[in-house]
């Protein structure tokens, strides 16, 4: 199956899944490190998830892990340079005082929001990563 088949379908399953904090794939981390577990096979935040429950929860995880950017840089891959993006691209943008984790689907960027479902969006990711099936995961 190519990586666009695969987003489809993550996109798919996805969309019908509540918004939850540290649970499933229910919030923006947790939703771009399920497409990594799509990707590679292996959740890259699998010791994140279950640990919170709430947005201090959450804020306070990723702390811990150096911060939103300094986490992606150790699991997510090679950075994107400059303003091109690519379908299936992973990305951060600044958002209420944090970073909020999205998939570019191509022509837009998608993130899990509490609003529920997903939420489209064509504001481009402040930064980006390529993700590296090889690396995802790597590093825990």
């Amino acid at each position: 199956m190519r990586e666009t088949d695969l987003l489809d379908g993550y996109l798919a399953a996805e969309r019908e899944k509540p918004f939850a904090w540290g649970v499933g794939n229910g919030d923006c981390l947790l939703f771009v490190a399920g497409w990594g577990l799509v990707l590679n096979g292996v959740d890259f935040a699998a010791h994140l998830r279950g640990t919170y429950s709430d947005e201090a929860g959450a804020r306070a995880a990723i702390e811990t892990e150096g911060g939103a950017i300094s986490y992606f840089d150790k699991v997510a891959g090679q950075r994107r340079q400059g303003g091109s993006f690519f379908r299936g691209d992973i990305g951060l943008v600044s958002f209420n005082g944090w970073h909020l984790g999205m998939i570019c689907t191509g022509s837009l960027w998608v993130a899990k929001t509490g609003e529920g479902g997903l939420r489209y969006l064509r504001r481009p990711a402040d930064i980006a990563w390529a993700p590296n099936p090889a690396r995802l995961g790597a590093f825990y």
